[in-house]
């Protein structure tokens, strides 16, 4: 099944690691396409930019033709993917100029697009910074929730996959996600995962919970039992072509916070990417937030796929 990826680009370092990530994954994959896209600025913003101009997906205030230099560039991307062996068909660009709100623009156009995924990368600001101005990233992270987000944030080293399950919707969508577009890869390595809170209630597998997304039968037959956690995520890789000698479950562990322990268990396992649900913005996420929340505030040289 054909995959088409948005990624959202510009002249920084962190673009230049997306086109990594993209080549060692995806390298040879010629069902996955990318849609490579730039945005800038119509007038100069009466904003002041960020520290480091790299932390943001928006081109420096005060240079001259900056959607000349965003086509320069993303000519570039796309002569280095050429490089890599990506065949043309598989790569699109595209230059919009908007209004001051890049994140708007960005959520706007995926809306539009459609695609499978929005990939952009993150460079971390300090508090005071993003407290102060925010950033293009983080403000894709609170628009962009219908569609999965794939962050980079830093140079991604391992090509396999850590998947937190923890019985509910979220979770397994992202799995099914990660399913569609890694279908018949025997090339990577997919570690299933729990991780639970000292203080956080027992996992309660209900199979009823899922009906509208797979049908009665497959919940109550995958989605049930002492190994529902599992069990589930496990069949939907199974079914989509992934070897099962591909797919290792790891064992439980309880830590006093998640988060950190699915990052712990990512840099232990050798994994470049964490794949994740995010619940809707309407619940409860406890007194420190959600777990999706609280990992992409500390991850560093990974990557991170959130599903809503």
């Amino acid at each position: 099944m054909k995959k088409e990826i948005l990624v959202a680009m510009d002249a920084s370092t962190q673009s230049r690691q997306i086109l990594s990530y993209i080549t060692d994954l995806f390298g040879h994959e010629e069902d996955t396409s990318f849609h490579l896209a730039s945005w800038v600025p119509a007038a100069p913003s009466i904003m002041p930019s960020v520290a480091d101009s790299r932390n943001s997906l928006i081109p420096v205030s005060g240079q001259s033709n900056k959607k000349t230099k965003a086509e320069r560039f993303l000519k570039q991307a796309r002569e280095r993917l050429d490089l890599q062996g990506f065949t043309p068909e598989r790569i699109k660009t595209s230059v919009h100029v908007s209004g001051y709100n890049i994140a708007e623009a960005i959520q706007q156009h995926t809306a539009k697009l459609l695609p499978d995924a929005l990939l952009f990368g993150r460079r971390g600001l300090t508090g005071l910074s993003e407290m102060l101005m925010g950033s293009v990233s983080a403000s894709l992270l609170k628009r962009c929730r219908a569609t999965p987000l794939w962050i980079v944030d830093g140079k991604v080293e391992h090509k396999d996959f850590l998947v937190p399950v923890d019985g509910t919707l979220p979770s397994l969508l992202a799995v099914d996600h990660l399913a569609h577009i890694l279908a018949g890869r025997n090339d990577i390595r997919l570690c299933l995962f729990h991780c639970s809170s000292l203080f956080g209630k027992k996992v309660n597998c209900k199979p009823k919970y899922f009906y509208k997304q797979w049908n009665k039968e497959w919940c109550n037959k995958h989605l049930s039992g002492t190994d529902c956690l599992f069990q589930g995520p496990r069949t939907l890789l199974l079914d989509a072509g992934i070897p099962d000698s591909n797919i290792l479950i790891l064992p439980e562990k309880t830590d006093l916070e998640e988060a950190h322990g699915i990052i712990r268990a990512a840099k232990r396992q050798q994994c470049g990417t964490i794949v994740m649900g995010r619940r809707g913005m309407g619940l409860v996420k406890g007194l420190f937030g959600g777990v999706s929340d609280r990992t992409i505030k500390h991850v560093q040289n990974l990557a991170l796929w959130m599903v809503g």
